[in-house]
């Protein structure tokens, strides 16, 4: 007696090629998913929001730009320049803003910036070029007269 070869039917070659073509698909499908999460992911993290208010020093409100989405790793002076028009002038200490949406230095008055956080209004130490933001700060900034102790944003 003489053994044949393996034979396949039709419908069998037809399953084994659906078999692995849905085999691939899916792998490819779980490959594009990981790498969108991971995508996503590392962007979500790069994405902060925050919540810049500009007080002119005229009497007027403060201006308030809530949940301005930046860059993480941003500075102040970017998530300005950003929503507003700024003439600055940059030294070795940092940019020293002059004017913001033409209101210019003026008058004794001086732009300078405040942030807040749980222990209160803090006045800033640093450039605004030099100040990072982070994620769901709020910042002012504040025409006002400078003195030896500025007053916070009301």
């Amino acid at each position: 007696m003489t053994e044949k070869p393996f034979q396949m039917s039709n419908w069998t070659l037809l399953a084994l090629v659906t078999l692995c073509w849905a085999l691939a698909a899916s792998l490819t499908a779980g490959y594009y998913y990981y790498q969108y999460s991971d995508l996503f992911s590392k962007v979500k993290e790069t994405i902060i929001t925050v919540d810049l208010g500009i007080n002119y020093g005229n009497g007027t409100a403060i201006r308030w730009l809530n949940e301005t989405k930046i860059n993480a790793g941003s500075t102040l002076l970017d998530l300005t320049k950003l929503v507003a028009s700024v003439n600055y002038t940059e030294s070795l200490s940092g940019a020293s803003v002059s004017a913001i949406n033409n209101v210019p230095n003026s008058d004794g008055k001086y732009w300078l910036w405040w942030s807040y956080s749980a222990y209160g209004w803090t006045f800033g130490q640093v450039a605004s070029d030099k100040y990072v933001v982070g994620q769901n700060e709020t910042v002012v900034w504040y025409r006002e007269a400078y003195s030896a102790n500025p007053e916070p944003p009301s």
